[in-house]
């Protein structure tokens, strides 16, 4: 997510560069954790930073959620 956000590196570059041999599935893997596609995920990252939004805020909105692929049902809220 941060060399997405921070380095003009392409998406075939980052997907290799992070180990995988497929951009498809590192697309979808992306997509299941993130909830969008790196392409998407790099465009709004950018117009927060032109916006000037502290990166601090950027990183914890884009966090993923803890509970990710967690099955919910009968746990109290």
């Amino acid at each position: 997510m941060a060399m997405l956000r921070e380095g003009d590196r392409s998406v075939t570059e980052i997907c290799l560069g992070v180990g995988f041999t497929s951009l498809g599935t590192f697309s979808r893997t992306f997509r299941e954790v993130v909830g969008m596609t790196p392409s998407d995920y790099r465009s709004p990252s950018r117009s927060l930073e032109r916006a000037g939004v502290p990166s601090c805020f950027e990183m914890a909105w884009d966090r993923p959620s803890s509970t990710f692929g967690e099955d919910n049902a009968g746990k109290r809220s």
